[in-house]
């Protein structure tokens, strides 16, 4: 039976356990690890802007292409040096060719996709690797009514290159590429240049 007088000793018990067992807890909070924001720690940004000129004989004519665009792109962060993830492309092209007294042309636009890595091993300075599947449009090299002969495949690159970051949440970058799949047939150098803006990279 509870009786009046065991009150205080039972009060000051109640006390004292809930004390003891908001400390424990409070504790624990503390000493829990803190909430990864995937998305502001572990994710980066970035928007490349692609620009192409080659000068070159195909095919007995005398071909210059010019190609311009654009490609976002996303990664995961593996560690502090550590990046992968996909890139997309859109990508305008014109192209001309010559005879020597005719002169044929033909515009595109071409689209890709694939999977990049990255190495940042500085401040301002990594290394860049890329295998993409491209969808363009080609010449043959071939005239048939006073039009050049085209055709679109899909094409794969894999790229390596050297680029420039200049640092900061918001940066800029210039790399550099070679295409180690490109057709030494073909009229395209297999040299290419990108610039663009990253976002936490």
């Amino acid at each position: 039976m509870l009786h009046f007088k065991n009150f205080p000793n039972l009060l000051i018990s109640a006390l004292l356990l809930f004390a003891i067992t908001n400390s424990s807890f409070a504790q624990s909070k503390r000493t829990k690890k803190p909430q990864i924001d995937f998305w502001k720690e572990k994710v980066w940004f970035g928007g490349g802007f692609n620009l192409g000129f080659n000068s070159s004989i195909y095919n007995g004519l005398q071909s210059n292409v010019f190609g311009i665009g654009v490609s976002p792109m996303a990664a995961y962060k593996f560690n502090k040096w550590l990046s992968a993830g996909p890139r997309v492309s859109i990508d305008f092209t014109t192209a001309k060719f010559s005879d020597g007294f005719d002169t044929y042309r033909y515009n595109s636009v071409d689209y890709g996709m694939g999977l990049f890595g990255r190495i940042k091993f500085s401040e301002n300075f990594f290394l860049h690797g890329e295998y993409s599947f491209l969808n363009e449009t080609y010449t043959t090299g071939e005239v048939n009514n006073d039009k050049l002969v085209t055709q679109r495949e899909w094409r794969d690159i894999l790229l390596l290159g050297l680029g420039y970051s200049s640092g900061g949440e918001v940066a800029y970058e210039i790399y550099i590429n070679y295409d180690f799949l490109e057709d030494p047939e073909s009229f395209r150098v297999p040299i290419i240049y990108r610039a663009g803006i990253t976002f936490k990279f």
